[in-house]
């Protein structure tokens, strides 16, 4: 007979490339019973089987017209959406149906609208008394986490850019490929120089370099909620730029010219070549098992003195994607230890603290450090003209 005790937590999605490892994470929670879900029944159930005590496998439709009524009669104290891609997911229609069945809410979508639009949800969230919180992954609920520790000596920032630069010769899901791959050529609104300006994604391919073993990589422009959280809690900004992309160069130079053909209204970024593109990936040589997120910001001390500071996480030995993972397993550990008081839906900003989320990491090979900038590189961001 099951413990009364226990605290029910469903993972939607949690045999997924993120789902997996959440559950993993918190496998090592007291007193909880992890639900694995998904369309899949076996492949939920083999996931259950490994993480082994209490946990079981479900099959659960996030579609299913009666999503809300099934939540309801399991009798959940936390569900936590893996089941993305976010990017087209418009309606929330798993988070209206955790409101509905009164059920404790997490996500972790890092899709701009998904996340940014995440609060209008949370009158009805505040009426059935429950938290909900979008965005718990590398973005923002890493980001923003980081940001507040470089806060702590720059308190006014005027410009951030953030790169997260994945490692090659790790396995990449087809849904995880597909949603990057399909926004390739889509436009959206970045704040660059103190004006917001058009880009779209896979644009200005450029260099960034990480700290050894990482080193340098080439990336483009990505559209991610840190872009307009970022000029909402920080007034004083004036540049906010994000970039993303692969390795090997010639793979990531094909991603860019794929964006800037679909400009064309040329089918390059279709669920067919998604699907092409994954399968090349994971066949293409070269590349390394290290990759890294930076974050560099530049603005003023307490002092008024203009200076920068850069934070960066490196995953060594394919441990990478264990990071994006690490922000919904420590938000989860405050839900269910009654931590997270504030009802209503909010984006994942600054509701962790690196301590936190870096506590989940503790058994992988992730190293971070936070340095100052050299003063040459505390100059505003320059970027080639859209």
């Amino acid at each position: 007979m099951i413990n009364n005790l226990n605290k029910r937590v469903l993972i939607l999605g949690g045999y997924g490339d993120f789902g997996a490892r959440i559950a993993q994470l918190l496998k090592s929670e007291p007193n909880i019973q992890l639900i694995i879900a998904g369309r899949s029944k076996a492949l939920a159930d083999e996931r259950a089987r490994a993480l082994g005590g209490l946990a079981e496998g479900l099959r659960l439709e996030r579609d299913s017209v009666n999503l809300a009524a099934q939540l309801k009669a399991l009798h959940l104290d936390l569900l936590i959406h893996c089941a993305g891609p976010f990017q087209r997911e418009t309606d929330y229609r798993v988070a209206k149906a955790c409101i509905e069945a009164r059920t404790p809410y997490i996500d972790i979508s890092d899709a701009r609208r998904f996340v940014c639009d995440f609060h209008r949800l949370s009158p009805m969230a505040e009426a059935a008394g429950i938290t909900m919180v979008s965005g718990a992954s590398s973005l923002p609920g890493l980001s923003s986490a980081a940001l507040a520790e470089i806060q702590q000596t720059l308190p006014v920032i005027h410009s951030i850019q953030i790169a997260i630069a994945p490692a090659h010769k790790v396995e990449h899901g087809l849904a995880t490929v597909r949603s990057g791959f399909e926004s390739l050529g889509m436009s959206f609104p970045q704040l660059r120089k103190g004006r917001w300006r058009e880009s779209f994604a896979g644009n200005h391919l450029r260099s960034v370099t990480l700290a050894h073993p990482v080193g340098r990589r080439w990336l483009c422009d990505f559209e991610v909620p840190d872009l307009e959280l970022c000029p909402k809690h920080l007034p004083g900004l004036s540049s906010a730029v994000f970039s993303t992309g692969t390795e090997p160069l010639i793979l990531q130079a094909g991603l860019s010219l794929c964006a800037q053909l679909s400009r064309l209204n040329l089918p390059t970024t279709s669920s067919q070549f998604a699907r092409i593109a994954h399968k090349l990936s994971a066949r293409w040589p070269g590349g390394s098992l290290h990759g890294g997120m930076i974050i560099r910001a530049t603005g003023e001390d307490r002092e008024g003195k203009r200076v920068g500071r850069q934070w960066q996480i490196l995953g060594l030995d394919g441990d990478g994607p264990w990071i994006p993972a690490a922000p919904a397993a420590a938000l989860a550990r405050k839900f269910l230890r009654g931590e997270m008081a504030q009802r209503g839906a909010h984006a994942c900003w600054q509701l962790l603290t690196l301590e936190e989320i870096l506590a989940e990491l503790k058994d992988y090979s992730v190293v971070t450090a936070i340095e100052t900038l050299p003063t040459e590189q505390c100059a505003p961001p320059t970027l080639a003209a859209s």
